[in-house]
């Protein structure tokens, strides 16, 4: 059951970043597969040239309203809205590259158990979680769950519309900084003809993990990328400029599982997805045990629940299950909604030492910004 606490924000997939590309999908004639964002429709009916979703890593609205309340994404944020769950870069990056929720597409966390291999993998790497080696010698993640990316289904629907990708990612148009993101946004929107432009750097979350969510570092990003993007806004024509966020971020504590033998000896294989959002597959002589056990430990910290009775409640989305999903939900889920944040050690003997996470039902890490700049 979950507790009352005005801290607890459960996922709202009617008003969400799932909307964002269901929007732009249907704006270019494309089939949405959620509902789509009626602020967000209403600017996009205007027919721009160019459509810019900007994503900023770990900007959540109350890192925003912390660090740059009078700045000019607050001016223009249109609307607060929620992410997906679990609220991390793995599951709603994915989101907002296909318009699926995470049922649906199965990215449900940065490291995921797969039986094929008997190793837990790092979705985004394809190493074995915990270690800098290839998990596997193919793309495992890819074969297994795969994805029907956003672009393609434009070009689908609307040939003409010209899908590009600026990310640190991107074999085009690859970044290492926002500045390197607005460069190539500036560059883009000002080529001939309609084009649908997605654009991600990693900042702020990354400084955020490693120093907080409140320390001089975070503010000077967060003042900085909100400079940048009004520069350039200020270039812009025939364009319609979205920005949000993956997901927000809360102070932790982190904490290690070895140091919980009781815990640890119940499970089968390590612990899985994000240290907010635990999967557990549990040994069958400590089926009966592990509820208990952790609700002595953790029940402060964590809703435990079945993963049958997280996919009845509807945690990760609607829509038709990704024939993997529950495979990789194993036996229990745990949402944080305290500030622990659970991991293990790597094979170097290292825990991660972050200083701020995300994937927990807080506010500061479900809520993010919609803000739409019109040139």
């Amino acid at each position: 059951m979950l507790k009352a606490d005005e801290n607890i924000f459960l996922p709202d997939y009617e008003k969400s970043i799932l909307g964002i590309p269901n929007s732009i999908l249907a704006h270019y004639g494309a089939k949405p597969h959620h509902a789509t964002l009626s602020v967000l429709d209403e600017k996009l009916s205007n027919n721009y040239k160019n459509v810019v979703l900007f994503v900023l890593d770990g900007m959540g609205i109350d890192a925003l309203k912390v660090h740059a309340p009078d700045g000019f994404l607050m001016e223009n944020c249109a609307a607060q809205i929620s992410s997906i769950y679990p609220c991390t870069t793995t599951s709603a990056l994915t989101t907002l590259e296909t318009g699926l929720t995470p049922i649906e597409h199965s990215w449900l966390g940065w490291s995921m158990y797969f039986k094929e291999i008997d190793k837990c993998v790092d979705l985004y790497t394809g190493n074995e979680s915990g270690t800098e080696r290839p998990a596997s010698d193919r793309s495992i993640a890819w074969e297994v769950i795969g994805t029907d990316d956003l672009y393609s289904q434009i070009v689908r629907a609307n040939p003409s519309i010209e899908c590009c990708r600026v990310s640190p990612f991107s074999e085009k148009y690859r970044t290492q900084t926002n500045e390197d993101v607005c460069n190539h946004i500036e560059m883009l929107c000002r080529k001939d003809g309609r084009k649908y432009i997605y654009a991600y750097h990693f900042q702020p979350d990354t400084d955020m993990h490693y120093n907080g969510c409140y320390c001089e570092r975070t503010k000077a990003n967060i003042v900085l990328f909100d400079k940048q993007i009004e520069q350039l806004a200020a270039k812009l024509t025939d364009t319609l400029l979205i920005v949000t966020a993956d997901h927000g971020m809360v102070d932790v504590v982190d904490l290690v599982i070895d140091d919980f033998p009781e815990i640890s000896e119940c499970l089968a294989v390590p612990i899985s997805r994000e240290p907010r959002s635990l999967t557990f597959f549990i040994k069958p002589e400590f089926k009966g045990l592990f509820p208990e056990r952790w609700e002595r430990q953790f029940g402060h910290d964590y809703i435990l629940m079945t993963a049958s009775e997280v996919l009845e409640k509807g945690f990760f989305g609607s829509g038709i299950p990704h024939e993997r999903a529950r495979d990789f939900l194993g036996d229990y889920v745990a949402f944080a909604t305290g500030d622990k944040a659970l991991w293990y050690n790597d094979e170097k003997g290292e825990g991660k030492l972050f200083k701020a996470c995300h994937a927990g039902l807080r506010h500061e890490e479900m809520i993010v910004p919609l803000i739409i700049i019109e040139r």
